[in-house]
């Protein structure tokens, strides 16, 4: 693992369910964890992580990037269905989290660009 190659800084959201005066429960996205990543093309999602075509015509244009941490207990508890990732102000949700063989040493999480709704 290249340490000097972690310089792009990373926000970890989680989603909780909170309560208003009223007793009214909706889910928000509260700051989780911050730390400094490795980002690069992540080609295990859509093939060469440039955009699907088909005759053409671009169907869906997608990002996906692969960020890499250095390991912690804190990103260890980190899934892919309850937390999602802020970096350079793009919202990025999480496809896959590789643990890189268990060695405790990083862990890797495979991401989508969120869709602008």
């Amino acid at each position: 693992m290249n340490i000097a190659a972690m310089r792009v800084r990373v926000t970890f959201q989680k989603n909780e369910v909170v309560s208003d005066k009223y007793g009214n429960r909706k889910n928000i996205w509260t700051d989780y964890f911050s730390c400094y990543a490795t980002a690069g093309a992540n080609n295990a999602i859509s093939g060469t992580g440039t955009g699907s075509e088909s005759s053409g015509v671009v169907i869906r244009s997608e990002e996906s990037l692969a960020f890499t941490c250095r390991w912690c207990a804190a990103l260890a508890a980190v899934t892919s269905t309850g937390y999602r990732i802020l970096c350079e102000g793009k919202t990025y949700n999480i496809i896959y989290v590789n643990p890189m063989g268990f060695k405790h040493n990083s862990i890797k999480f495979s991401c989508e660009l969120e869709a602008k709704s």
